[in-house]
């Protein structure tokens, strides 16, 4: 694959990392692997409409992924964040 391709694949990839990141109210880091931290909730919201969104279709149908699935797969994680009871609390 050509470079700029491969940098451009990169790029929307790091977008929908980023937005699902936000959805899940947890921070996001490129560098690699780093512990989750508990991130800023206020834009659930945001990253919600765009992971909704046309644009969101169109960027994944560029790069051969699913925007439904990624959508999907950020809600389950949201739904499975949730119902699971907070370390050292009692369920």
């Amino acid at each position: 694959m050509e470079a700029r391709t491969e940098g451009a694949k990169e790029l929307i990839l790091a977008v929908f990392r980023l937005a699902v990141a936000d959805y899940l109210g947890r921070s996001y880091s490129y560098d690699g692997v780093v512990p989750i931290r508990a991130g800023p909730k206020r834009f659930r919201s945001d990253a919600e409409i765009f992971l909704l969104s046309a644009w969101a279709g169109y960027l994944a149908e560029m790069i051969g992924i699913s925007s439904e699935a990624v959508w999907g797969e950020a809600r389950l994680r949201l739904d499975t964040n949730q119902s699971t009871p907070a370390q050292g609390k009692a369920a």
